[in-house]
């Protein structure tokens, strides 16, 4: 027999948690960087038309894709001191892991299935310790559900200590 409180332990090895998407790019890109990838701004590869092999490119817009037999040339766009700029990078492989709106998935000509625009959220992520601190003391928890005629609303806590929140409304 499992009591309430062993339900957690028994399902999953870790606990429920919210963990905000800068901090998971900055996880991510450190374990990239551990592996040998170099993190690239536009203006570091300016001009260079060159293997972006070991390279991560932040900052960069995929705005063409054009295969061949031989390999793939994506020309990507960026802003470089306050002017456009459109470089051809040349790989292996592309991977578009850039969403349901996926530009790479429409430049290559691949249809989305399944249900569109499931809904439309509007993100706002922001700190109030002042908030994290009342809710810590008054109603401790991960979130917080806002119904009323103005607005209907998702307060996810990631973190009431530091007061750091996420409102989907």
């Amino acid at each position: 027999m499992y009591l309430l409180s062993d339900l957690e332990h028994f399902v999953s090895p870790v606990s429920v948690a919210h963990f905000s998407q800068y901090k998971l790019t900055m996880l991510l890109l450190k374990r990239l960087e551990n592996l040998g990838f170099q993190i690239c701004a536009p203006e570091s590869l300016e001009g260079n038309e060159q293997s972006c092999e070991k390279k991560i490119m932040m900052g960069h817009e995929c705005v063409s894709i054009d295969a061949s037999n031989d390999f793939v040339t994506v020309t990507a766009s960026s802003i470089i001191k306050g002017k456009r700029v459109e470089q051809n990078i040349h790989c292996n492989i592309l991977i578009g892991t850039d969403g349901a709106g996926s530009t790479v998935r429409k430049l290559v000509g691949i249809e989305m299935r399944g249900e569109k625009d499931l809904q439309k959220l509007v993100s706002v992520h922001f700190f109030s310790k002042d908030l994290g601190q009342f809710l810590l003391k008054e109603n401790p928890g991960m979130l917080f559900f806002i119904f009323n005629a103005e607005a209907i609303g998702v307060l996810v806590a990631h973190d009431l200590r530091q007061g750091e929140f996420v409102l989907q409304v």
